[in-house]
């Protein structure tokens, strides 16, 4: 059953035969129902029919015997011998002529009654000495005088249902009746039945429930021998009677008579009447059955014609699913439906395949260059290192200098061409062939190098060559130049992966040391383990309110007035102690969480700088700046927002940013220091000596101070060159109108040396180390107290 039910509902075709068969059987099964009731209906009208006429038959067989009764009846009492008789008294010739009339005519019982209906003879002699007679002639002649002399009568006599005729004897005047009863005989049944098709069943009850039956067949006489319901006597009925696995539509007329009740049932069998529509039923059922059978052998050629073609479709999309769009689609050059379904679903299965060919194409290959993309390069390299047929494999990873600012300045269609003539370059060069090169990134190449002809660095080294050879595109010269990192495997990486990885850590160190061409070192590494561990250790510290706020402070040379501090960050670190600086700032300078050290910082400072502040001046708190911060440009708003949270002034604040931070994106710089400067910030130039910065740029940033590296501080007792390199410092930001704070400062040697040479602000441990604000304020109440305060 399970089995079935899962055909019917997994195979379209098998659920079309069954729904078709099943919807025609219904069909079919309502129209045999129809017929049936109609046939049940049409049966029952002609039964119904059959009974009336039966029912007339009837009363005309009982108006026959009365009439040849009433004329019998007649003829005697108009005969002058027995009218003489009767004058005479003569009792033996008036029993005779009763007896001769009553054989004559059939008649049961004959009688002869004077005026008072009393009685004189009979037919039989018998009769006479029964007081069951003068009753019943009494009762009968009551019923005649009430209802007419023209009625017949009748009357339950000895059990039996009986008609009585009563005929006045005139000479002339009436000088007795003539009573004559006529029994109603199974005789008379069996007629009425042959004459209307009809079975009769005549019961009758007397006044002392002596019931009587005659019927029309045995059956029917014992049946209702066994059981008369009372009712039967005494109301017209009609209604459904089983009898024997038949039933019988049966009308029943009772009526109460003199003696007792009589009952007439007509009964007609509907088996027997329906007799005549049982051959036309079984031809109709038969016409029906060969019709199914018909109609199933042709819906399922229909169907299996028109599943076919499915089957086929599925067949197809489950080889279109396992990725075969090759496969065979049969039923396309069919005109109906069907074939119009194929053709569809063959134009699908085409449409698929150059899309699929599209995107395998978009998968492995950069549309713009036409070079193979990273997820090719990548798979090219691990094909080779799995083969194990070459010793080692090496991969050079090419990125652009500056293609940024010649997006910028030159646009983006520009900035296409010019990687597509780098692709073009780079494909003339004969250790480039299309198999090894790869446009991995927006301006970023990879090239697979193979120990079958020059070393890698060889390689690298005459791409550059090749790079650095000015483009022309559109008339317009271009001069490029590119970082390159190289790496190998086996000596730099384990697989594919960390081989592309180990070139593109090369890579970058080359970018960000500007040097041309970089081998991987493990060195170079900087994401490990531990540095994943301490990065998400310092987004808990955040979080959890593990960062301290240090001071530094900073002096004026001139009188030793503390004017500023310096504000660092310390790690309270609830397992490993203080944690230095050194230990987590350079990472989350790597890792950009920096930017969240400085919204810490800032937020720190603004909450303790109105703690910092003295009479008559206002305290300075400087603060560090990394390049992401500058180059956010959400940056000033946030401290805006910050300083008015916490009513702080901008002037209150100075802003510490390194040569390098300027240098990445120096217009982006330069417009975010304008803004800062517009605000009210004092801004300074950090570790000033260190970088690579044009005193171009220098002149036009809106800055108010350079800060002295302390490098240079600290060999400028032992060591010339530093202490020129602190005096140009000096003398360059003075004539540039901008103050000089030194940091590192350790000795007093330094710090008159410093003095002397013009410095306007010191700071370093000779000053005071950095410290907690409660700490720093009791060693400024110190300090003041030493050197006094103004």
């Amino acid at each position: 059953m399970g089995a079935l039910s899962r055909m019917i509902r997994g195979r379209l075709s098998f659920r079309f035969i069954v729904m078709t068969l099943a919807l025609l059987v219904l069909i079919q099964a309502i129209g045999f129902g129809i017929v049936q009731a109609s046939v049940d209906r049409y049966v029952r009208e002609e039964v119904k029919h059959s009974m009336t006429v039966a029912e007339r038959v009837w009363n005309k067989l009982l108006v026959q015997n009365h009439q040849r009764l009433e004329e019998g009846a007649e003829l005697l009492a108009a005969d002058f011998g027995f009218r003489s008789a009767v004058a005479s008294r003569d009792a033996n010739t008036i029993s005779s002529a009763l007896l001769n009339s009553a054989n004559r005519i059939g008649a049961s019982v004959a009688v002869l009654v004077d005026s008072q209906w009393q009685v004189k003879a009979s037919s039989e002699e018998r009769i006479l000495n029964t007081s069951s007679i003068q009753a019943l002639i009494k009762d009968l002649a009551q019923t005649r005088s009430q209802k007419g002399n023209d009625v017949f009568l009748t009357a339950i006599y000895e059990g039996n249902p009986t008609q009585f005729v009563i005929v006045p004897i005139l000479a002339p005047r009436v000088i007795g009746y003539i009573l004559m009863g006529f029994a109603i005989e199974p005789d008379i049944i069996a007629e009425a039945k042959d004459l209307s098709g009809v079975e009769l069943v005549l019961m009758s009850r007397s006044a002392s429930d002596v019931v009587h039956v005659n019927a029309s067949s045995e059956a029917l006489k014992q049946h209702f021998l066994a059981y008369i319901p009372g009712e039967y006597f005494l109301n017209d009925l009609t209604l459904d009677m089983p009898i024997h696995e038949d039933t019988y539509v049966t009308m029943i007329h009772g009526q109460e008579v003199v003696g007792g009740y009589i009952s007439l049932a007509l009964m007609k069998s509907l088996n027997e009447a329906k007799q005549q529509f049982t051959e036309l039923f079984n031809q109709y059922l038969v016409i029906t059955i060969i019709g199914l059978v018909i109609f199933a052998i042709t819906i399922t050629w229909l169907s299996r014609r028109v599943a076919r073609p499915l089957e086929i479709l599925t067949t197809a999309t489950g080889a279109l699913q396992q990725g075969d769009y090759d496969v065979d689609i049969s039923g396309t050059s069919r005109e109906d439906e069907v074939g119009l379904l194929a053709r569809s679903f063959d134009g699908m299965r085409k449409s698929i395949k150059q899309q699929q060919e599209t995107i395998t194409k978009l998968a492995y290959y950069d549309p713009l260059t036409g070079l193979p993309n990273r997820l090719s390069f990548r798979n090219k390299v691990a094909d080779l290192i799995g083969t194990g047929d070459y010793s080692s494999v090496s991969v050079i990873t090419i990125n652009l200098d500056r293609f940024k600012q010649v997006n910028d300045v030159l646009g983006y269609e520009m900035g296409d061409e010019i990687l597509k003539a780098t692709a073009s370059r780079l494909l003339g060069i004969s250790c480039c062939d299309h198999d090894k090169l790869a446009r991995v990134s927006g301006d970023e190449f990879s090239v697979l190098v193979l120990p079958d002809g020059q070393a890698a660095i060889d390689v690298a080294q005459s791409l550059l060559e090749k790079l650095n050879e000015p483009l022309e595109i559109d008339n317009t010269l271009i001069d490029l130049s590119a970082s390159i990192g190289v790496a190998s495997w086996p000596a730099d990486a384990e697989s594919s992966d960390s081989l592309i990885n180990a070139s593109q850590v090369a890579m970058y160190a080359a970018k960000n040391r500007t040097e041309d061409i970089i081998q991987y070192k493990h060195e170079l590494m900087t994401s490990t383990p531990e540095s994943l561990s301490l990065l998400s250790e310092l987004r808990q510290a955040v979080i959890n309110d593990e960062l301290r706020v240090y001071l530094q402070p900073k002096v004026t040379t001139k009188d030793q007035q503390v004017i500023a501090a310096e504000a660092l960050v310390r790690w309270q670190h609830p397992e490993k102690g203080l944690v230095p600086p050194f230990k987590f700032v350079p990472f989350a300078e790597q890792t950009g969480f920096v930017r969240e050290l400085t919204k810490w910082i800032i937020r720190a400072v603004a909450k303790q700088w109105h703690d910092l502040q003295m009479d008559g001046q206002t305290f300075r708190v400087s603060i560090n700046l990394s390049t992401r911060d500058l180059l956010a440009a959400s940056f000033p708003e946030f401290l805006a927002k910050t300083l008015k949270e916490y009513n702080v002034p901008a002037s209150g604040l100075c802003l510490e940013i390194t040569e390098s931070a300027i240098m990445d994106d120096p217009g982006f710089a330069e417009q975010t220091l304008a803004k800062l400067s517009n605000m009210g910030f004092r801004l300074s130039i950090d570790d000033f000596g260190t970088g690579y910065s044009s005193l171009g740029y220098l002149k036009r940033l809106p800055v108010n101070e350079l800060k002295v590296d302390q490098s240079f501080v600290f060999g400028m007792i032992e060591n010339n060159s530093d202490r020129m390199i602190v005096q140009s410092t000096i003398d360059l930001a003075h004539n540039l109108g901008l103050d000089v704070v030194a940091e590192g400062v350790e000795t007093e040697a330094m710090y008159q040396m410093l003095a002397e040479l013009g410095c306007e602000e010191v700071q370093g441990y000779l000053i005071g180390k950095p410290m907690p604000l409660d700490a720093f304020i009791t060693w400024r109440e110190e300090w003041n107290a030493r050197y006094g305060s103004n």
